[in-house]
């Protein structure tokens, strides 16, 4: 046997492995159908408050309701998810959306929905999510070893790029068959799934982190905070994150379907160029999957780079096999980084602190978010789309050099459950885990 078709076998028996690894399992399949409820909601949410009010406004103020609970309480979020079991914390959360997202399903099929009501809801579901996300990166290093790390988050990031790619479709087909009530309602019933998967989980006694007591909130945050900065690798991925969500997407989800609409040939162009999206989502989860890199945030940096061919392929107008071909290739090295980012962090970051810097982390990348959707239009029209999708370009066709200069980020390496099959049968060396990358930088 060849070391290539050894790789092979050890990846298959890698993946096979911890699908057959009862508490992985129950947790793949509860975070894929939690995953898939999300993927739904913004297609069934839209609906339904037109289906409602009729009115654009009343639209953003049900969205904001859902995003901006999420936004302000993460970081205690992230302080509660380091005090109290992950897996508890989880469920509540599952729990909670059900009844939300139910509770609103039933209230439109009955006639009964009412803005207030739309936004109350949302605002409990906003809130859940605040606890859930934090709670959810510190879990999958509680189930599976750090070595294990990589592939499970390939497994998890493949199912949320497909349920990311199929989910709004799914929605739109319950919606324009049945109704945006029954939408929300199979949303919910969503989170029930995943919460009796987190109920069927079995772990161990949570522990404290080492060197620390009982304290008050504001102390776990500045903890959390020293935790964070001390790894020079980590703060400069989420201020470049920072960036990506200030400058690239913004420009790419403001004037993608603008232009669509203008010069492409309207929604079904931008319906195949976001198609093709997904599936490079997909595909970058696979690659993912199956690459064992040594260097882990370093195979990312020049797959990143290539996100700038849709951006411009867009600011170009070229033909709509072009950019959807161009986005395609771009959202493979996007997925990599995600999977290769939140492995690195799940592997150097203690426990015991993991839900406080992945909160500061999440609150970092896309905090500028909303700050850059609102600027991209008013600043396309002080100059233009094609220049703000080729300013965007450029920011990623400079981001591998950028990245690589940070030597903490191309120099942390990654840990391997088991060492790369060789042809030498005396070789039993694997190359060790570099301990001064996973304290700081």
């Amino acid at each position: 046997m060849n070391i290539r078709s050894k790789r092979r076998t050890a990846h298959r028996e890698g993946i096979t492995g911890l699908l057959r690894q009862r508490e992985f399992r129950l947790l793949y399949i509860g975070q894929t159908f939690s995953v898939v409820g999300d993927a739904i909601v913004p297609i069934a949410l839209a609906f339904a408050v037109l289906e409602v009010t009729d009115s654009a406004s009343a639209l953003g103020l049900v969205l904001a309701a859902r995003i901006l609970p999420t936004v302000v309480l993460l970081l205690l979020g992230g302080v509660i998810a380091d005090r109290m079991a992950r897996r508890r914390l989880m469920l509540v959360c599952d729990a909670a959306r059900f009844v939300s997202q139910l509770l609103l399903g039933v209230l439109l099929v009955t006639g009964h929905a009412s803005l207030a009501w739309m936004i109350a809801l949302q605002l409990v579901a906003g809130t859940a999510a605040a606890f859930f996300q934090p709670a959810a990166s510190g879990l999958l290093p509680e189930v599976v070893k750090a070595g294990a790390l990589q592939r499970a988050n390939g497994l998890v990031g493949l199912s949320e790029n497909v349920a990311y790619t199929v989910g709004p479709a799914f929605g739109g087909v319950l919606v324009a068959l049945v109704s945006p009530g029954s939408a929300l309602i199979f949303d919910g019933v969503t989170y029930a799934v995943s919460a009796v998967a987190l109920y069927m989980l079995r772990l161990g006694p949570k522990k404290a982190a080492d060197g620390e007591e009982a304290s008050s909130i504001l102390n776990d945050l500045k903890l959390g905070w020293q935790e964070f900065r001390s790894r020079t690798w980590l703060w400069t991925m989420v201020a470049w994150a920072a960036s990506f969500h200030l400058l690239v997407l913004p420009a790419w989800q403001v004037f993608g379907p603008t232009e669509a609409l203008a010069h492409l040939g309207g929604a079904p162009a931008w319906a195949l160029i976001t198609t093709c999206s997904g599936i490079g989502s997909v595909l970058g989860g696979v690659i993912a999957l199956r690459m064992r890199p040594r260097y882990i945030m370093r195979a990312s940096f020049l797959p990143l780079g290539l996100y700038g061919l849709q951006l411009l392929m867009l600011a170009l107008l070229a033909p709509v096999p072009v950019i959807a071909a161009a986005a395609l290739v771009s959202n493979i090295g996007l997925s990599m980084f995600n999977v290769f980012s939140l492995t690195a962090m799940q592997q150097n970051v203690p426990l015991g602190s993991m839900g406080r810097v992945s909160s500061y982390e999440w609150l970092g990348s896309i905090g500028l978010l909303p700050v850059g959707q609102a600027l991209a239009g008013p600043a396309g029209g002080l100059t233009s789309p094609a220049t703000m999708l080729t300013i965007g370009a450029v920011w990623m066709f400079l981001t591998p050099a950028l990245l690589f200069v940070v030597r903490s980020a191309r120099m942390l390496e990654a840990v391997h459950e088991d060492p790369e099959p060789t042809d030498d049968p005396t070789d039993e060396t694997a190359p060790e885990p570099d301990g001064s990358e996973r304290a700081t930088a």
